[in-house]
C-alpha cells in the first residue's frame, strides 16, 4: 500500500481521547519525550466526551477521590484545587468538584507538549511485521504499538423495555438523557430504572426541576462510599487477587467487588429528604415485569409485585457492559483471546493476545482487578503499558 500525505507514521497509537487515553499520553511524554504518540477520537477536543456526559446528567462532584485524575503526579489536582482556591466539594472524603476536575485536566493538557485528538474513526486495524496499521476515512496510521482506551461498550436495555425503546422519546437511556437543556418539569412523573451513582444523579436533578420520581431498583440501595473499597486499590485485596491463576475466579472475585450499584451516603440522605417530602418513591427490590404505551401517551409500568406505576417517561439507568467486539475493526484481533464473562484475558502488562495491542478501561479488569475502569484504573493501565512498551517503570509519588 502506498503511502500518502495523510499518512501519519507514530510509535503509539492511542484510541480514546477520555482519561485513560489522556493519562497513557501524559506518561509516555513524562518517560521519554521523543516518543511519537497519536490519539485519534471522535473530537480534536481531550475529554469532550466524558465532559458531555457529566454536563448532561448534571454531575456537580466526582466521586473518586482527589489522588485520582489522569496526571503521574498524585497529588497535582490537590496542589491545582488549593492555588487556585477553587471550592471544596464538602463531601466525605472530599472528592473534587467538576469544575475543579476539568480546569485542572486543561491545565495539565495546555502546560504539556502533547498534540490534540486528531479526528478519526478506525475502520480497520491490521498488523504487518512489527508495524500496526490503523485506517479511517481520513487518514491511515502506522504504529508499533496500539491501545484501545475508548472503552468499547453495549448499552443495556432491560428485556421489557426493548420492544418499545427507540420507538418515542418517552423512554430513553442514561447515555441520551441531556438534563443540562431540560429546564421546568413540574408535573412530569419520571420512572428512574437502577439502583447506582446515575440512577440517583437523574432522580436529584429531575426532583430539582420539579417532577415526582419513582426510582425502581432491583435489590435494596447499596450504600457505599465508592464504587469499590478502598482495598481494592492495593495490597490489602489485591495481593490475592493477582495471585489467583484461575481467570473464572479472579473475574467473579473483580464482580463480587463492585456488587452492582451503590451511592454514597450522602446521596442517600439527599434522596431521603425528598422521600419525606412525598415527591419520591423509592421502590427497593421492585422490577418491571412489563411495561406498555397508554393511550395517553405515558407508559404503564407492571411492577414485579403486580403494582402498575404510571409515568411520563422512563430513564433507564441500568449502564453498559464491556464489549470490545462492539469496536468491529477489533473483532479479527479477538479470536485467539480467551473472554469470561465479557472481559478478555490480557497479560499483565494489559497486551491483548500476541499482537502489539493493549486495552484500557474496563477491558483491563482482568489484569487490574475491579477498578480498572476508574480514574485510578486509568493510571494503573497506563503504567503497565508504558513499561512494558519502554522498558521503564515510573514511579510517581503518592501511588
Amino acid at each position: 500500500m502506498g503511502k500518502t500525505r495523510r499518512d501519519v507514521n507514530a510509535d503509539v497509537c492511542i484510541v480514546g481521547a477520555g482519561p485513560h487515553g489522556l493519562a497513557a499520553s501524559l506518561l509516555f511524554e513524562r518517560i521519554d519525550p521523543s516518543i511519537r504518540v497519536v490519539v485519534l477520537d471522535q473530537s480534536n477536543e481531550w475529554l469532550k466526551s466524558w465532559k458531555d456526559q457529566f454536563k448532561r446528567l448534571e454531575i456537580p462532584t466526582l466521586r473518586s477521590p482527589i489522588v485520582h485524575h489522569p496526571s503521574p503526579d498524585s497529588f497535582a489536582l490537590d496542589d491545582f484545587v488549593k492555588r487556585e482556591d477553587f471550592s471544596l466539594s464538602g463531601l466525605p472524603y472530599n472528592p473534587p468538584t467538576t469544575e475543579a476536575f476539568e480546569a485542572f485536566c486543561s491545565e495539565v493538557i495546555n502546560a504539556s507538549p502533547i498534540d490534540d485528538p486528531v479526528v478519526a474513526i478506525p475502520r480497520s486495524i491490521r498488523c504487518e511485521d512489527d508495524c500496526v496499521i490503523i485506517d479511517s476515512h481520513e487518514k491511515t496510521i502506522y504504529a508499533r504499538y496500539l491501545i484501545i482506551a475508548s472503552n468499547p461498550q453495549q448499552t443495556i436495555i432491560p428485556r421489557w423495555a426493548k420492544r418499545t425503546y427507540h420507538q418515542n422519546s418517552l423512554i430513553q437511556h442514561s447515555r441520551e438523557i441531556d438534563l443540562a437543556n431540560t429546564n421546568d418539569m413540574a408535573d412530569q412523573r419520571i420512572a428512574v430504572i437502577g439502583g447506582g451513582l446515575t440512577a440517583a444523579h437523574l432522580t436529584r436533578s429531575a426532583l430539582d426541576k420539579g417532577a415526582l420520581v419513582d426510582l425502581i431498583l432491583r435489590r435494596p440501595l447499596q450504600i457505599r462510599n465508592f464504587d469499590t473499597d478502598p482495598g481494592w486499590l492495593g495490597p490489602k485485596y489485591l495481593t490475592n487477587y493477582y495471585a489467583e491463576s484461575d481467570a473464572h475466579k479472579r473475574i467473579k472475585l473483580a464482580r463480587e467487588a463492585r456488587n452492582g450499584g451503590s451511592i454514597p451516603p450522602w446521596m442517600r440522605d439527599y434522596l431521603v429528604d425528598y422521600e419525606s417530602n412525598g415527591n419520591l418513591r423509592i421502590r427497593e427490590s421492585k422490577e418491571v415485569a412489563s411495561a406498555k404505551l397508554t393511550s395517553c401517551a405515558r407508559y404503564e409500568l407492571t411492577l414485579s409485585n403486580e403494582k402498575q406505576v404510571n409515568v411520563d417517561q422512563v430513564w433507564l439507568a441500568t449502564g453498559t457492559q464491556s464489549d470490545l467486539y462492539a469496536m468491529e475493526c477489533l473483532r479479527p484481533f479477538l479470536h485467539g483471546v480467551t473472554f469470561v464473562d465479557g472481559f478478555p484475558v490480557t497479560s499483565n502488562s494489559l497486551r491483548l493476545g500476541q499482537n502489539p495491542i493493549y486495552v484500557m478501561g474496563r477491558s483491563a479488569t482482568f489484569a487490574l482487578g475491579p477498578s480498572a475502569g476508574n480514574l485510578w484504573g486509568a493510571t494503573r493501565a497506563a503504567k503497565r503499558i508504558a513499561a512494558d512498551i519502554t522498558g521503564v517503570e515510573l514511579i510517581a509519588n503518592g501511588s
